[in-house]
């Protein structure tokens, strides 16, 4: 009986050993000495080149430890930004090392792995200083539209106390005298009457001249208000600058970056916006003043607001539109899945973590497992 019941124990073990065995490597795919062509361009911290030639970043990284886990030769190419996804679509790269979000007009024209990495777009504007900023408010209160409005204001004041005068000049002694004088105490009393001062050392006598007179105040009264808005918005856009978030955003024409999501996005939105073939050509144009902002990913524009040595850029803390960042590959490429099995299994390990705190920082959205 004890005999049995250890033979039993042993196979329990054995069984147990293999349920808890690790899981078998992927397949490699195509043949042993296949080089796979890795199409790869500047996108830091996703992609970066050293000094010395080689490619690093949290996507290149990535890419490599996939590489290894699978046994593949590969050659790392650099392609254009605008083309690269193009050259993927048709077969001149296996697979792009950069980083690109799988969303669906994309997925028309490529491929792609599982998702290795959840991230979202960011905002990068100009940052004024005082001075700047009373430049800002002395010319938004000078604009055309701006001395309109006050011209408007002064002249209808100006035809008030005209028509009061023609009506009090004969009867009331506090707009006698000269033409001159007349009309000046009539622009006089319809100034003070506009701001609602209201001195009362001049006031209409006559039936038509208090009827004028109240008809002024109704329209004063309209004037000032309407003065008042126009002067506090723009007091407040100068103050906080055209762009502080997303939801501002149509109030300047904003740049970003040729193939990336946020493209997409503010075609989506219809938001004016200007195409730049780089994220630091984009940056150059905002400090030129030629955009209002640059939209594009948050953990890209803040690698280069970081390094930014005037310092004259900042980056908003509102993120938005949430996307997912992953390998492109051609159409039926047999990369696919063994590529998926080896992401699943990588991007729950520490050494996934700490590769993208070296690159991202700790504070940053993580892709839910």
């Amino acid at each position: 009986m004890r005999r049995l019941a250890a033979a039993l124990g042993v196979c329990l073990l054995a069984l147990a050993k293999g349920a808890l065995a690790d899981e078998p490597a992927p397949a490699r795919p195509g043949p042993p000495d296949r080089v796979w062509r890795v199409g790869v361009f500047e996108a830091p911290p996703y992609a970066m080149r050293k000094p010395d030639g080689q490619w690093q970043g949290l996507t290149v990284d990535l890419w490599k430890r996939v590489a290894s886990e699978l046994d593949l030769q590969y050659r790392f190419g650099e392609a254009s930004p605008e083309t690269i996804l193009d050259d993927v679509a048709h077969g001149r790269l296996d697979v792009a090392a950069a980083p690109f979000a799988a969303t669906i007009d994309l997925e028309r024209l490529v491929d792609f792995s599982h998702a290795y990495l959840s991230v979202e777009m960011g905002i990068a504007v100009r940052r004024s200083d005082e001075a700047e900023r009373w430049v800002s408010v002395a010319r938004t209160l000078a604009t055309p539209t701006a001395l309109r409005l006050y011209l408007g204001i002064v002249l209808l004041a100006f035809l008030a106390g005209a028509a009061l005068w023609l009506l009090e000049r004969r009867r009331n002694p506090q707009f006698s005298g000269s033409a001159l004088r007349g009309i000046g105490s009539g622009f006089w009393w319809s100034g003070v009457t506009t701001v609602a001062v209201g001195y009362g050392d001049k006031v209409p006598i006559t039936f038509w001249g208090r009827a004028v007179a109240l008809l002024w105040m109704s329209v004063s009264l309209i004037l000032i208000t309407a003065f008042t808005a126009f002067v506090t918005a723009k007091l407040a856009v100068a103050e906080f600058g055209q762009v502080r978030g997303p939801e501002s955003l149509r109030n300047a024409v904003v740049g970003t970056v040729e193939g990336a999501a946020a493209a997409d996005f503010l075609r989506a939105q219809r938001i004016r916006h200007r195409i730049y073939p780089t994220a630091p050509r984009a940056l150059e144009a905002l400090q030129r003043g030629e955009i209002g902002a640059v939209v594009y990913g948050a953990s890209t524009l803040g690698y280069y607001v970081a390094r930014d040595p005037h310092q004259d850029i900042e980056l908003l803390p509102q993120t938005f539109d949430r996307q997912n960042l992953a390998f492109p590959l051609p159409g039926g490429s047999p990369l696919r899945g063994p590529v998926n099995e080896v992401l699943n299994r990588y991007l729950t390990q520490p050494e996934w973590r700490g590769l993208e705190d070296q690159y991202l920082g700790v504070a940053r959205p993580r892709l839910e497992q």
